[in-house]
């Protein structure tokens, strides 16, 4: 049995450069090196081209009918993991200080993990060395890896997910410093449906009070806008300008994400059940209360339409016609046409049927057809060479754009008004409860002969890919929804759990190793 320093050397070791590659891209950042512009490019790249490529080069030569029996427990194990998460982060919203236009945030970030380029590079690390085989297993590893990846798109794109973090910007929904009233268990969604129908109490509602508030203030502000406006131009401001004076990115659109979370996200708010709201006290209030706004200018009226959010657009469309509606009903079944998916779809078929995958790799040490080129090799070699060639920026690239992300990153100011106790929970939860979890389920399926005992890649992913934090595209897809961008509390706790990730990681690896 291997020395526990030696395990600790093992499991650190291969996570010091995809930390260092972080890094790089934090301080190219933060230098102005990587600007916006080449995050989205990068962006772009990484998941349109290099990702797809190295999965092609990984999944046609690693599947063979013989280990083909592995995605059963792969899908199985990853949607037992997203639903302990959903789970966990169902409670924590319950039993902790949320903010209101962060409840479905924390249950999305506690339930979808980074499965894409992250423990790709770090699965292709410790796979190249003792005990795993470093001729098939950096291939099977990236292989199941990907299925990981395939999961996480049913479920943050097709499963509605990603839609749902639009419940926190919907209109009446409190923003800003309303959102931060802190609210007792009896007025969380679970906590008031006990209260109305098992304890047959009335719950409270604390957010009229800061509504109220929060309403007269506007008015205020708007009305000393007005005038200032009115006193110091002639004319309406364009709207690029109002944007950049606003910090909105109008680039941003272009991001991969944020154009599937628009395709995913344009069905009406109208033909999608609401859940019960009372009306809120501040709309219900007499008119004397609260002093009425002056109409808006050309410019207001401008930036208030390019700062709306899509749920809050959603509420202007028409009503639909017949054809227009089975075209949203069918709309979320094109998120998981995605490169990724798409090339694991022609990749899985090539590799389980021998004749197709004779063209591209050699087969013919397992029985199946030899076909050769001019140059001795496969006819078709030497497009997983060029997916191998492709493929390679991928992982680099990724950890660049990574760190980039986190030097972008704005916290709120003081920090007390972050949910510490949310933030440590839900990092607790992720990175330290489902992977000990994981563990026991994966010597389970093992000992039950779900999974061989010598199928040490396998068993590695599928204990590794239980302690990874949240996806950052989620802080894309969250910021696209929220109608000023600011989405603080999930900045501030994407970059907890990235920091809690290298021990968490070491030590996860470490366990894994020995248990192998």
């Amino acid at each position: 049995m291997p020395s526990a320093a030696f395990l600790v050397y093992s499991g650190i070791m291969p996570l010091l450069k995809t930390f260092f590659t972080i890094i790089a891209g934090y301080a190219a950042a933060k230098m102005g090196m990587f600007p916006p512009a080449a995050s989205r490019g990068t962006s772009h790249i990484t998941m349109n081209m290099a990702l797809p490529a190295l999965i092609f080069a990984n999944v046609v030569p690693a599947f063979t009918p013989s280990n083909i029996s592995a995605l059963g427990p792969l899908f199985l194990i990853a949607f037992t993991y997203q639903a302990i998460g959903f789970l966990s982060g169902l409670i924590i919203r319950e039993v902790c200080y949320v903010p209101r236009n962060f409840w479905q945030g924390v249950i999305v970030m506690t339930g979808m993990s980074n499965w894409g380029n992250l423990p790709t590079a770090v699965v292709l690390s410790i796979t190249q060395q003792a005990p795993f085989n470093p001729a098939t297993d950096p291939a099977l590893g990236v292989s199941y890896v990907s299925i990981f990846i395939v999961s996480y798109h049913l479920v943050f794109w097709m499963g509605g997910a990603a839609h749902s973090l639009s419940w926190d910007f919907r209109p009446g929904v409190p923003q800003g410093e309303a959102a931060e009233v802190r609210v007792s268990w009896k007025e969380k969604p679970i906590g008031s449906l006990i209260t109305r129908y098992i304890l047959r109490q009335e719950p409270p509602n604390s957010f009229a009070a800061a509504a109220i508030e929060a309403d007269k203030t506007k008015d205020i502000e708007e009305s000393f806008s007005e005038k200032e406006k009115n006193a110091g131009t002639d004319g309406a401001i364009p709207v690029s300008e109002l944007r950049r004076s606003e910090g909105i990115d109008d680039t941003a659109e272009s991001d991969p994400d944020v154009q599937l979370a628009r395709r995913t996200s344009r069905i009406s708010t109208a033909s999608v059940p609401m859940p019960h709201r009372r009306p809120s006290l501040s709309a219900a209030a007499a008119p004397s209360a609260i002093p009425s706004a002056p109409p808006p200018s050309p410019a207001q009226s401008a930036r208030d339409l390019e700062t709306q959010s899509i749920a809050q657009r959603s509420e202007t469309l028409h009503t639909p016609t017949l054809p227009q509606k089975i075209v949203r009903v069918f709309r979320p079944l094109g998120a998981i046409v995605t490169p990724v998916t798409c090339t694991l779809a022609v990749s899985l078929p090539i590799a389980l049927v021998q004749p197709l995958k004779a063209l591209f790799v050699d087969v013919s040490a397992t029985g199946g057809p030899s076909f050769k080129g001019p140059d001795g090799r496969p006819p078709l070699a030497f497009m997983i060479d060029t997916a191998n060639f492709m493929g390679g920026i991928t992982v680099p690239l990724a950890l660049v754009l990574l760190g980039a992300s986190f030097a972008r990153i704005k916290l709120p100011r003081p920090l007390s008004r972050l949910p510490i106790m949310a933030m440590f929970l839900s990092t607790f939860a992720k990175m330290i409860m489902l992977p000990v979890i994981g563990i026991f389920l994966v010597q389970a399926m093992t000992g039950a002969g779900l999974v061989q005992k010598d199928e040490k890649a396998l068993r590695f992913v599928m204990m590794f890919l239980s302690g990874t934090p949240t996806a950052v595209n989620q802080l894309i897809v969250a910021s696209l929804y929220a109608p000023d961008g600011n989405v603080d509390n999930l900045s501030a706790c994407l970059l907890v759990q990235y920091i809690f990730m290298f021990i968490a990681s070491s030590a996860l690896t470490a366990v894994a190793l020995l248990l192998l």
